[in-house]
């Protein structure tokens, strides 16, 4: 029993000594506010909101102490969605939704890699210079846009070796005949039927990024590409989407980002054992689109 006591008051100690001060979160807070411009309509909602930041401020704190001991492979940060609650950030970024509309329109084929296939054990697009700068969806569900810009973006270059950024706006506005639906969410697959349909798609200079639903804007004048059809890879197979970034080019997915740690994710390797690969149902498993750009090993770990 004096055993069991002992272990328990050292235990307290290390986590009272390891919490975050209250003086660091309001440092933090008001950081937070200046750094994002943050204005609340009155003083009830700017407690609230700041009663929510200091607790997603412990938890990251909390995690990036086990980042530093080594026992987690990644870490986080505040960002500009820090005095949201998960659920709130969930519905407004997470907008990948599988589209269950039958496409006949487009050529769409099944990826299959080729037996000799040269994949290499590590690859990296950015390297190659066929992915644009990291960008911003800001508070809209348009993910999906931006995986999809991206995967046209690197098969632009990859044909006329230049690097043209391509808008997500032109998409978000103007794909809605195509199931998807805005800030609300989408997916990729209709996303490149609209350009096929529509035989091109503006650059970001002539459609630049809004953020929030418009009236759809495309002109001829600003077109940059278009796409006969696309290639769909079997869910949760990884080793097919290892050779299709090795020899095809970045690739637009859809991924599992319902869990917290992902909301502040900063660097490093993300792991999370409750994560869904939507091999068994894609529609309820997955929730957030991205672009893969690479693959590789970092301290053994793949």
């Amino acid at each position: 029993m004096l055993l069991i006591q002992w272990l328990l008051v050292v235990t307290l100690v290390v986590l009272v000594s390891s919490a975050p001060s209250s003086s660091e979160a309001d440092v933090a807070w008001q950081y937070f506010k200046l750094a994002y411009d943050r204005q609340y309509r009155n003083l009830r909602e700017e407690a609230l909101r700041k009663e929510i930041f200091v607790t997603n401020f412990d938890k990251i704190t909390s995690h990036n102490k086990l980042y530093e001991d080594g026992l987690v492979r990644y870490s986080l940060k505040i960002n500009q969605y820090s005095d949201m609650i998960h659920e709130e950030m969930k519905k407004t970024l997470n907008g990948y939704r599988k589209s269950k509309v039958t496409v006949s329109d487009i050529e769409v084929i099944q990826f299959v890699p080729d037996e000799d296939a040269d994949v290499s054990d590590e690859f990296d697009w950015r390297e190659k210079g066929a992915v644009t700068p990291v960008k911003d969806q800001g508070f809209c569900g348009s993910c999906w846009a931006f995986s999809s810009t991206g995967a046209l973006e690197g098969q632009y270059f990859l044909k006329t070796g230049d690097l043209v950024s391509i808008s997500e706006q032109n998409l978000v506005d103007c794909s809605s005949e195509h199931n998807n639906i805005g800030c609300a969410g989408g997916d990729m697959n209709p996303a490149f039927t609209y350009v096929h349909n529509q035989d091109g798609i503006d650059s970001e200079t002539s459609y630049p990024y809004e953020a929030v639903d418009g009236k759809c804007r495309y002109t001829v004048s600003g077109n940059v590409t278009s796409t006969r059809g696309y290639a769909t890879i079997e869910n949760g197979n990884e080793d097919y989407l290892k050779a299709a970034v090795a020899t095809i080019g970045p690739i637009a997915v859809a991924i599992d980002a319902s869990q917290l740690e992902f909301d502040f994710y900063s660097e490093g390797i993300y792991y999370n054992p409750y994560c869904n690969n939507g091999a068994s149902d894609p529609e309820t498993e997955l929730d957030h689109a991205v672009l893969v750009v690479g693959y590789g090993t970092e301290d053994g770990q793949d």
